[in-house]
């Protein structure tokens, strides 16, 4: 997938390049399948989003499936393996690592580890305490030398407390721990562990090559009984990928 910030002049430069693929399709029929494939119902409501978004926009995954879907409706069909990274416009993000296909969460641990940093990821984006461009800190204190982390807390879908860490790693890539039932500011240790919290998870924000979460499942410690808690929260990325390899 590919993701674009919600504004009138990112949306308006991928409809105009999918007319490459789509020259004799209705430009109604591209709006509001443009519309749905960012989530929305209806262009109007895609309308309505970007007028509350500002001067710093959120990111938005364009998803090929509600597309097709919502040409279908039309009655249009969709072209044969349509993917978005192929419009390619100068705000666009790509949000698939080529090693993305290797990581499958097919198990309550790896679910638990996807869940806990998308949550971490999320609510610092709603935040605004970083973006998804390349130098986009902009946490409060935030000094590129001394690369001291910033924490804050939430609470997640599942109504358990959280603690995340923020850092720069770097190479543009954000450092992410988070811990549920914390305690003190363990949740900030390379190895957290059961000393951060009853669950510890961390991995890294890629946002130079594209923007995904690096799959470090391995590093998530979980108490029994929390596991299948965390692991069935319905929770999607805002913007970015959820999966891929981990750079050393």
């Amino acid at each position: 997938m590919a993701s674009i910030p919600l504004s009138i002049p990112a949306v308006d430069a991928v409809k105009k390049n999918l007319r490459q693929f789509y020259s004799d399709c209705k430009s109604s029929f591209l709006t509001e399948s443009l519309a749905a494939a960012l989530g929305f119902n209806t262009h109007a409501a895609l309308l309505s989003e970007i007028e509350k978004q500002g001067r710093d926009p959120f990111y938005r995954l364009l998803n090929e499936d509600l597309f097709n879907n919502r040409l279908k409706k039309f009655e249009y069909e969709p072209v044969f393996d349509f993917n978005f990274e192929d419009v390619r416009t100068p705000d666009m993000i790509v949000t698939d690592c080529s090693h993305a296909y290797k990581f499958v969460y097919d198990t309550k641990r790896k679910l638990a580890w996807r869940n806990l940093i998308i949550c971490a990821v999320n609510e610092a984006l709603r935040r605004r305490l970083f973006s998804l461009r390349p130098g986009g800190n902009q946490w409060p204190g935030y000094d590129s030398e001394q690369r001291k982390a910033y924490l804050f807390d939430f609470e997640l879908p599942c109504n358990l407390p959280a603690r995340v860490a923020i850092s720069d790693a770097g190479f543009d890539e954000i450092s992410i721990h988070i811990a549920v039932n914390p305690k003190d500011e363990w949740v900030r240790a390379f190895n957290g562990d059961f000393r951060a919290g009853d669950a510890f998870a961390m991995t890294w924000l890629e946002r130079q090559n594209g923007a995904w979460i690096q799959t470090n499942e391995s590093s998530l410690r979980c108490r029994m009984r929390l596991l299948s808690l965390i692991a069935d929260m319905a929770v999607e990325p805002l913007g970015y990928g959820d999966r891929g390899r981990v750079i050393m």
